[in-house]
Parts: C-alpha cells; structure tokens; sequence
C-alpha cells in the first residue's frame, strides 16, 4: 500500500472541519433581544392576570351576607316572640331585652347593661334617641318593667299582642326619625359648604 499523501490529506482533513454560520448581525442581536424581552414581559402580564382572576373568584365565593342592622334583629325577635307559647311576665321580660338590645345597638344607650332603677335613674337615658321618640320609649319600658316585676299573671295574649305592636311601632318610629335627622343634618352640611 502506497503511504499516504501528506498534500492529499490536508485537504480531506481541512473539508471534515465544520464550517461556521456567517455571525448574526447586530440587527439581527437586537430582534432578537426585542422578541425575547417582549414574550417575558407578555409572561408576567399574563400571571398577574390570572392571580388577579383567581383572587377575585376567590373574595366573591367568601362574601358573607351583610349583617343585620339593630332594627332587623330586634323586629325579627319580636316575630318570634308573637309565636312563642309563653306567658304575659316572660313575654315582658324579652320584649325588655330586646328593646333594650336595640337602643344598646342603635343609639349606643347603655340601657341592656343596667337594672331598670338604675335606667330611671341616670338623667341622660335614651339622650341618643331622637327628642320626639323619648317619652314613648320611657313609657313602654316602663310598663314592661310593671309587668316585669309583678309577679305570675294571668295568660293575656291580648296586652301580649298590645306591647308586642307598641315595640314594632317604636322601633320603627325611632328609625323614622333618625334618618329624618340625618338627612337634615346632611342638609345643614351642603349649605355650610355653599356658604
């Protein structure tokens, strides 16, 4: 065998060398470096719309019905109350309670937290109810606490009935006349800014 060609080598081994691909240009660089800037940015984007989908799917299903105003519940109770197979010195004990619930909820009176002497006593009772509510309120408390304090009577469902509609009224009276308030109030303001 003839030994091999120091020239006819050359050439083969220079031809199994892989050539490389002409350089990008700096065009070609920047392109490149747009698209990629702009499919990350797109990325991001895109995940922070999603979490902020996700977060509001999420507050919707956790929403929790509104809490029922001092009015709503002390009206509810009174419902109950009509139903309620008691006699007339428990019926005036909760119906007490529950008016005295609502002004310690309404109007921030301190009255669910004091004995019926001490209320009478205290010279600023029911001072968060409106003016014109007061004296009915005083009045109905008062012919609860008789009624309270009276000892075991007779079953009366009819005065029952009476002072369990009187509440109903009251309650709805006083709310009449705080919102007629603070629309006044209100009223007071837009002028003192007018002015």
């Amino acid at each position: 065998m003839p030994a091999p060609n120091a020239n006819t080598t050359e050439p083969q081994l220079l031809q199994s060398i892989p050539t490389l691909d002409d350089a990008p240009t700096a065009e070609q660089m920047e392109q490149t470096q747009a698209w990629g800037m702009f499919l990350w940015i797109s990325g991001v984007i895109i995940l922070a719309i999603g979490c902020a989908v996700v977060i509001i799917l999420r507050r919707k299903k956790r929403e929790l019905p509104p809490v029922p105003t001092p009015e709503e519940t002390a009206l509810r109770s009174i419902e109950a109350l009509r139903t309620a197979p008691i006699g007339l010195r428990e019926c005036c004990l909760e119906l007490s309670m529950i008016l005295r619930r609502y002004l310690s909820g309404s109007t921030q009176d301190p009255a669910l937290y004091e004995t019926h002497e001490e209320f009478s006593q205290r010279m600023d009772a029911l001072s968060g109810i409106p003016a014109e509510c007061q004296f009915n309120t005083r009045k109905l408390l008062e012919s609860l606490a008789e009624y309270k304090y009276a000892g075991e009577q007779p079953n009366a469902p009819e005065l029952a009935a009476s002072l369990m509609q009187s509440a109903t009224e009251l309650i709805s009276a006083i709310r009449d006349a705080q919102a007629k308030a603070a629309a006044a109030a209100a009223e007071l303001e837009k002028m003192k800014k007018l002015s």
